[in-house]
């Protein structure tokens, strides 16, 4: 027996490449863009590139549509620190939503703990917390042991 070709119907979905821009200036300024899967609940595999220095680049993403979490995060050169997570959503064409965000930490002062995020937030995080820069800052004290 033989397989019923695909009816064209059946549409089938792509991938989508996702880019943010990567800093890490060795002397205190850094950004990055760390995506989540919500069914999988790790850290989605990314590719990096950089310049030769090593301080500018870009991290890209390989994603089928879908909702994600990102943890987002900025730090000047001065110590400033900006880290946000957001619910987004990637669509077929490319765009990226963000569904809900939470500000984090804000310059020097945190803004929200971990553990007033919504609980499945929380778990994700947490779960994660070791492939995620500077998350150590947005710890309770209890969770940070």
């Amino acid at each position: 027996m033989s397989e019923k070709p695909q009816t064209s119907n059946q549409t089938q979905v792509k991938p989508v490449v996702l880019s943010f821009s990567y800093r890490n200036t060795r002397m205190g300024g850094f950004d990055d863009i760390i995506i989540i899967s919500f069914k999988s609940k790790k850290v989605i595999k990314s590719r990096l590139h950089t310049s030769r220095s090593g301080s500018h680049g870009e991290r890209t993403y390989i994603l089928f549509p879908g909702k994600y979490l990102m943890y987002s995060l900025t730090r000047s050169n001065l110590g400033n620190l900006y880290i946000t997570v957001a619910i987004i959503r990637l669509h077929e064409d490319g765009t990226m939503e963000k569904l809900q965000e939470w500000s984090l930490y804000q310059g020097k002062e945190l803004k929200i703990l971990i553990s007033e995020l919504p609980k499945n937030i929380e778990e994700i995080l947490m779960a994660n917390k070791d492939q995620l820069p500077l998350f150590y800052y947005v710890l309770d004290q209890d969770q940070a042991e």
